[in-house]
């Protein structure tokens, strides 16, 4: 991370003689030079005939890298905004844009610019304050994609990012303001900053305060000093220029109102932006503090762009402190981002616009802003860890998937009735991890459809009606896998004639143990009486399909040989076989890719859903060439409007790469065996806890009155998803009995993220 040696540094000391050489030698510029006072450069007005210029010595310690970043920085505005009125660089007689100048043999920078006209906005500010506003959005818009290594690398004393550089020097505003300074700075470092560094950041101007901006007698005629350049959050160029603006003034509500209404109407911020706005004041008011005490002590003085005494600062800092929330409110106001609606009002407008049955997940529900990582923010300003939403497979809003996505969407989206890329791409990229019997890849839109599809061509490619599915089985919502999702159904309402269950391979509570000599033989073998009856009535065995986390039936461990020995039944009865990977695929169960490669058996079909896309609507079936060719002759041609899409299958490939390149597939057992280590070191304190299983994250713990009697504890396990929200950790449940804590992160969890669930367990079920 880059930190800040705060320090103050001397300006240069060139002696006026030699610019004047510099200036004729390296620029070809004469005439009457004038000193201008500046806080870090030596910075002198020519006027040269009909032509005047600046001419800035820089400090040899800045450096040429950033002189030349200040010059390109201005070089790209000309391109991007030429409207902007910004200085333009003024080339050296040999071309170069920097241009050394020795003096006691040290180098220092020197840039020569276009003079702008206009006397300093000061002091006479207010009328100004619209117009100022907007050209701080434009600037911040033309500085967009704008990066320089210096710059980057930087170390700033005035970068608010690394305000707490400062807090050593607290002791300069003598002891009335050194602890709440301390106290501020203390705050800022724990809560404010880990906030910022979530926000929209890019290289901006960082300094346009009322003495950096130029009155002429149309309007403001200039923004100068570039020399503050610096990459921190978008928000710092207008928080800066507020926090300068109000320096001194007792009323100061509207100097923000014109200066953010303007801005936001011509650049539009973020929720979390608006937020950040008033604490940066205060931190800017108060590093003008620190660094006016510091410039003090070191015996430098005040200068002209500072403008005003460290009293000053606090004094207005005082003020903006008082009125916090009242500017934070108005700030709201102005952008549009006004306090959020009640939950009880917010709950009312769900049940009449979406139907009188909620549907939440907790008792108390949670209103969903945004989320980041691992990580949900709800309205009530928590930061929920997810421990449950497998949809962001990679993290919620990861910025390379969201970028991907965004980035196609310029460019083209359309349907695989056209040659594209993408799809070509992304095909060729999930038939690499798979078998090589499975080489046709055929897209739609969700698992339900890819499920849907699969089961139109197993009963194309047999000839069979019949379905095999486990208990109490989830693969989707169109009409035809409904029939294979029993869980979907309440206890004695779900009838399918055309469809068996599968019992399910529990060791814990099943009818066979893991005590008993081939368990998994055992429980595959239980398969042999449904293929009969289908058989027996005429329909056939068209498919089996099968989760291979058997996350609806309480996230089973399934014994060695237990699929495997079901898919050969399958196919002995000539049915085919799907393994559903839309919870299990995609490397979270940690050994393997797939979750039907964990046990051993090459499927007919694989189905693929919700986390393909991270959250972006994809659904693919992978199945073998011949499979796909019956149906066509069956049925015509298929094809998906929204299958394969550019944007869906970009979404897909920035997927795999983020797996690839962040090491996911070894961060999934890893951290797995970690959270599971620490839940069962769980059984040892609380005899609530029956068992735990799973593999990678995918992880089941089931609640049970006593471990002889192993009684489902269904509303207790209810209790315990509101109480774990309340800690601040969010998980679900799941099972035919309605007992089991169902944890499947994001796949990006960490080994701490894992603890702090343990922790919260433990608390909760201390609490039962």
């Amino acid at each position: 991370m880059k930190t800040v040696t705060a320090t103050i540094k001397p300006q240069p000391s060139v002696p006026l003689d030699d610019v004047i050489l510099h200036a004729r030698r390296a620029y070809g510029v004469e005439g009457e030079f004038h000193a201008i006072s500046a806080e870090r450069d030596q910075n002198f007005r020519i006027e040269s005939g009909a032509r005047n210029v600046l001419m800035k010595v820089c400090a040899a310690g800045e450096g040429f890298a950033l002189a030349e970043a200040q010059t390109l920085a201005l070089q790209h505005i000309a391109f991007t905004a030429p409207h902007l009125p910004v200085p333009r660089v003024v080339r050296s007689k040999a071309g170069g844009a920097v241009t050394a100048l020795n003096h006691g043999d040290v180098d220092h920078p020197v840039l020569m610019l276009d003079w702008l006209s206009g006397d300093v906005l000061g002091d006479a500010a207010p009328a100004h304050f619209k117009h100022l506003g907007t050209l701080l959005a434009q600037l911040g818009r033309a500085l967009r994609g704008f990066a320089h290594p210096a710059i980057l690398e930087r170390e700033l004393i005035w970068d608010m990012m690394q305000a707490d550089a400062l807090r050593t020097h607290c002791h300069l505003l003598g002891k009335a303001w050194q602890t709440r300074a301390e106290a501020m700075l203390d705050h800022f470092t724990a809560e404010t900053r880990p906030h910022l560094r979530k926000l929209r950041a890019q290289v901006i101007h960082g300094d346009a305060h009322p003495f950096n901006v130029l009155l002429g007698p149309h309007g403001i005629s200039g923004i100068i000093d570039f020399g503050d350049l610096v990459h921190a959050p978008l928000i710092f160029d207008l928080a800066n220029t507020i926090a300068d603006c109000v320096h001194g003034k007792d009323s100061f509500t509207d100097i923000f109102g014109e200066l953010l209404g303007a801005y936001h109407a011509e650049s539009a911020l973020e929720r979390d932006d608006v937020l950040a706005l008033v604490p940066m004041v205060k931190i800017r008011l108060l590093m003008s503090a620190l660094i006016i005490e510091m410039r003090s002590a070191a015996g430098m003085g005040l200068t002209q762009s500072i403008g005003a005494v460290s009293t000053t600062s606090l004094t207005t800092l005082d003020a903006v402190i008082a009125q916090e929330e009242k500017l934070t409110a108005h700030c709201l106001h102005v952008t549009g981002h006004g306090p959020r609606p009640a939950m009880a009002d917010v709950m009312q407008r769900r049940l009449q616009a979406m139907g009188r049955k909620p549907w939440l997940f907790y008792s108390k529900p949670l209103h969903m802003l945004r989320g980041e990582g691992v990580w949900l923010h709800a309205d009530d300003g928590r930061a929920y860890l997810d421990c449950y939403n497998n949809v962001a497979h990679v993290g919620h809003a990861h910025p390379v998937v969201a970028d991907a996505v965004a980035k196609q969407l310029r460019v083209l989206n359309t349907n695989t009735r056209y040659l594209t890329d993408e799809s070509i791409a992304y095909a060729e990229a999930l038939k690499a991890t798979l078998d090589p019997s499975l080489d046709t890849v055929i897209f739609v839109n969700s698992g339900s459809e890819a499920n849907d599809v699969a089961w139109r061509m197993a009963q194309a490619f047999t000839g069979h009606r019949g379905a095999l599915c486990m208990d109490f089985a989830y693969h989707g919502v169109t009409a035809a896998i409904d029939a294979l999702s029993p869980s979907n159904y309440p206890a004695g309402k779900w009838q399918f004639p055309h469809v068996r269950q599968l019992t399910a391979p529990d060791v814990y509570r099943g009818v066979h143990g893991a005590d008993h000599p081939g368990v998994g033989a055992a429980y595959a073998a239980m398969a042999d009486a449904p293929i009969a009856e289908l058989q027996n009535q005429g329909s056939g065995v068209a498919f089996a399909i099968m989760d291979s986390a058997f996350m609806s039936s309480g996230i089973l461990d399934a014994p060695p040989g237990y699929v495997k020995g079901v898919v050969e039944r399958v196919h002995g009865a000539g049915g085919l076989f799907v393994a559903d990977e839309v919870q299990s695929g995609f490397g979270r169960m940690g050994s393997h890719m797939w979750g039907h490669q964990r046990h051993g058996v090459v499927p007919d079909f694989v189905t693929i859903g919700k986390p393909a896309g991270n959250g972006y609507p994809i659904g693919v079936i992978i199945t073998r060439a011949e499979i796909l060719e019956r149906l066509v002759a069956e049925t015509g041609t298929f094809f998906s409007t929204f299958g394969g899409g550019n944007a869906a299958c970009a979404a897909g490939l920035a997927v795999l790469d983020v797996m690839r390149r962040e090491g996911l597939l070894a961060n999934a057992q890893t951290t797995g065996a970690h959270l599971m280590q620490g839940l069962r070191g769980l059984m040892q304190r609380h005899g609530i806890i029956g068992d735990v299983r799973g593999a990678g994250l995918a992880i089941g713990v089931e609640l049970v009155g006593d471990r002889k009697s192993k009684v489902p504890l269904r509303a207790e396990t209810r209790r315990v998803l509101d109480l774990m929200r309340d800690e601040g950790v969010l998980i679900g449940s799941d099972g035919r009995l309605g007992n089991v804590l169902k944890l499947r992160p994001p796949v990006v969890f960490k080994p701490e993220h894992a603890d702090q669930v343990v922790n919260a367990l433990d608390r909760v079920l201390g609490r039962l």
